[in-house]
């Protein structure tokens, strides 16, 4: 659908249970492989949605795996997490979240991370859309669209609505 001749890209993901981690998997596609015959292969990943995180990271095997080359910088990224800082190289990816939803040269930062995941979408990339999670009939559902919606999803005014006895 065009908006004002913007194109929206959306995606959902149901659970048929109540979740507290949002796991989906997406395809990465590794642009600055080393190896050119990797650079138009997507890799099927496990990647883990959490708005706690600031950035998008991938662990350490599928650099030295994909070959993956770093982007030079005067330095690297310090990361802070529960396990303390750690220093981050990145790199650049295209990560595909479903069939008609791309992000292309998304900065990846590289760090071991304990969740059994391959990859990390931070807040990088849920910042550029709307993001939701339901929960209804304890199934849990989320929803991610870019770009933003003209309108706030207002979620207060909504209960109010539904809680409004009309004479």
């Amino acid at each position: 659908m065009l908006i004002n001749d913007i194109k929206y890209r959306g995606f959902i993901k149901l659970y048929d249970c109540p979740k507290n981690k949002l796991i989906t998997t997406a395809s990465l596609f590794p642009i600055t492989s080393f190896d050119k015959n990797l650079r138009n292969t997507p890799i099927e990943v496990r990647t883990l949605w959490d708005t706690g995180a600031t950035l998008t990271f991938i662990k350490p095997e599928l650099r030295d795996k994909f070959k993956l080359s770093m982007v030079r910088t005067e330095s690297s990224a310090i990361i802070a997490g529960v396990g303390g800082q750690a220093k981050a190289d990145f790199t650049y990816a295209t990560i595909s979240i479903s069939q008609n939803f791309t992000i292309e040269y998304c900065p990846v930062f590289i760090v071991d991370f304990p969740v059994n995941v391959d990859m990390i979408i931070g807040m990088d990339i849920i910042n550029m859309g709307d993001f939701s999670v339901c929960n209804t009939g304890a199934k849990t559902s989320f929803s991610f669209i870019i770009p933003p919606l003209p309108d706030r999803i207002n979620y207060a005014d909504i209960a109010d609505k539904l809680n409004c006895v009309c004479l």
